[in-house]
């Protein structure tokens, strides 16, 4: 299933090179995904595997973070936890403006 998504990218890397004889093309961005539970507040960071290098190379000059429009594909073996998100391709949309600290007064 192909699908359309807003998140806020943080980071991303990628990797192309040879490893034990096979050739590897990867990429991985990093989004905000929101704390949930009775226990937990806010948010931390999910990483989402790309389908390919490219993916982070057509992004990766960009401040960091932003707020982009990514389009993935969503796969499953048919089993709990076999659930797999590939993004496919990302538009960046806005850069996220950070609250600085404010310095406390002593």
């Amino acid at each position: 299933m192909e699908m359309l998504a807003k998140v806020t990218v943080r980071g991303a890397k990628f990797w192309v090179g040879n490893m034990d004889g096979k050739q590897l093309d990867t990429g991985t961005i990093y989004t905000d995904v929101e704390l949930r539970g009775q226990d937990s507040k806010g948010v931390c960071t999910q990483a989402l595997k790309c389908e390919n290098s490219a993916v982070v190379k057509s992004v990766i000059n960009n401040p960091f973070p932003f707020i982009a429009e990514v389009t993935m594909i969503e796969t499953s073996n048919g089993k709990d936890g076999g659930d797999v998100k590939i993004i496919t391709g990302i538009r960046p949309l806005q850069r996220v403006q950070e609250d600085k600290p404010q310095k406390q007064a002593a």
